[in-house]
């Protein structure tokens, strides 16, 4: 036995194992998924008028949709999101997440921005506001969409008062306002201001859109220099969120070429600020190309993640320890080693899930499923090693010889084996969404680390320690050899009987 390849082996997989440690001890974790450190669960939903794309078309904006928001969400600073189709709804895991409130109004938020001429402009106290063809105390979504090209009414912000059964929704302003002369497509950037009287979004345009620009708001000014009315009206999600006038300074044909400032309301100076930053987030990130509605939203206690995560935790230290015991108790020293080489796999695989958090990788409760289920089936490899050791002893070898024909018997079943459970788990991670995935990759990596170890680790040390001396027959508890004249006779009878 050439001990030099098998001593190079052992050391390689004890380096990479002292690696893993100490990455672990340094602090590294892995990054817990929604079920396991709480946080927001969404399902959104697609709102459908009457002239429904074709489903090709539709695949296209929905993949779209799901980008839009994942840029939104990475600009909140939100760990690992996770963001993917399930059917027709758009299914949002955001792992850690508390602020609610802030990211159902940043995530669901359409925000497509237009920029229209007013006409007129209707206060609640005008002569003619009620007869005007909007309602702006119904809710947005009831009202009917301005198309791009058509002449109509438009609202203001509403004013809303009182809590529960008891609120009353006052409507704002109503605008009549030309077809679009710019949309928020050709935004190139936005960004918060801080002014003295508050904050504004600041946004800036592309070199078509600067001209758009330039052209509205130099015909507006030419409106103002021949007294009429010269507004501008800034409509994001069908409300027309402020109507600035024209500065004296904004000369008649040539308008402005700095882009547009839009107001953040009413509220205290904390509450602009967030709701500049909030609308420079959606502009600067796009337009969602579909109107979502959120059919559930949900806050998941860390609590119940923490005691999932104790729950997992515990199942998979009792399955260790009755497992450790038992094959201390049936293999003694080969026991022992079992046990070794399902450290070394724990090291490895939580590296190794440490690692992986940096390119995404979340693990959820079904992740710890699956890492139990691979202490099940490192453990399998070693007892498989074991028992062809001892099959190979009882056919009269010597412990030597024993060691190498029985590894070379066991490495071919359990690569049979771990082939099929990988090409099981590869399947169900191609076609499965949310954490049945994770147990999937899971699953798949602990067979990759079950055939690394037992050929890097279990192999050596048992084949050094036979070797060495340190194995006997007594302390494998093998059967005694099996005289070569009863084999054959044994042989000769199974061939018979068949």
């Amino acid at each position: 036995m050439n001990r030099r390849p098998l001593v190079v082996r052992l050391v390689a997989v004890l380096v990479v194992t002292l690696a893993g440690a100490v990455l672990l001890a340094s602090g590294a974790r892995p990054l817990l998924g929604l079920d396991l450190q709480g946080g927001i669960s969404a399902v959104y939903v697609p709102v459908l008028g009457e002239d429904v794309p074709p489903e090709a078309e539709f695949e296209e904006v929905l993949d779209r949709t799901i980008e839009v928001i994942r840029a939104r969400v990475d600009s909140l600073g939100v760990a690992e999101p996770d963001i993917a189709r399930s059917g027709t709804d758009v299914v949002v895991q955001l792992p850690g997440a508390t602020d609610a409130e802030r990211l159902r109004a940043v995530i669901g938020r359409t925000a497509q921005l237009e920029f229209r001429p007013v006409f007129d402009v209707l206060d609640p106290s005008s002569p003619g506001y009620a007869e005007a063809e909007v309602d702006c105390a119904v809710p947005i979504a009831e009202r009917t969409p301005l198309a791009d090209e058509d002449v109509g009414f438009l609202c203001g912000p509403t004013t809303v008062l009182g809590e529960g059964e008891e609120v009353l929704t006052i409507g704002g302003a109503k605008y009549l306002v030309g077809a679009v002369a710019l949309t928020g497509e050709r935004i190139e950037d936005a960004f918060p201001v801080e002014q003295s009287g508050g904050f504004t979004t600041s946004v800036a345009f592309d070199a078509e859109g600067d001209a758009a620009f330039a052209a509205i708001t130099g015909q507006l000014a030419c409106l103002r220099d021949a007294g009429q009315t010269a507004l501008l009206a800034i409509v994001l999600d069908g409300v027309v969120e402020s109507a600035p006038s024209m500065n004296p300074d904004v000369v008649c044909g040539i308008g402005l070429t700095d882009g547009a400032v839009i107001t953040s309301g009413a509220g205290d100076r904390e509450a602009q600020q967030q709701a500049a930053s909030d609308l420079a987030l959606v502009l600067r990130t796009g337009a969602l190309p579909i109107t979502l509605e959120a059919s559930t939203f949900e806050q998941v206690s860390a609590t119940l993640g923490a005691d999932s995560l104790r729950a997992g935790l515990t199942a998979g230290l009792i399955g260790l320890v009755l497992v450790g015991v038992w094959l201390f108790l049936a293999y003694r020293w080969l026991g022992v080693v079992t046990l070794a080489s399902l450290l070394v796999f724990g090291v490895l695989v939580v590296a190794a899930i440490t690692v992986l958090a940096g390119v995404g990788f979340a693990l959820t409760l079904a992740g710890v499923a699956g890492v139990i289920v691979a202490i099940g089936i490192t453990a399998d490899s070693s007892i498989l090693y074991v028992e062809r050791i001892r099959d190979e002893l009882a056919a009269g070898r010597s412990l030597r010889s024993a060691a190498v024909k029985g590894y070379e018997s066991a490495f071919r079943t359990n690569l049979a084996g771990n082939t099929v459970t990988f090409a099981a788990a590869a399947v169900l991670y191609a076609l499965a969404v949310g954490p049945v995935r994770g147990f999937a990759l899971m699953l798949g990596m602990a067979t990759l680390l079950d055939l690394l170890i037992l050929a890097t680790f279990t192999r050596p040390v048992v084949q050094l320690m036979a070797a060495s001396g340190l194995l006997t027959r007594e302390r494998l508890r093998a059967p005694a050899p099996v005289p070569a004249a009863a084999r054959e006779r044994a042989a000769t009878t199974d061939g018979g009987d068949a």
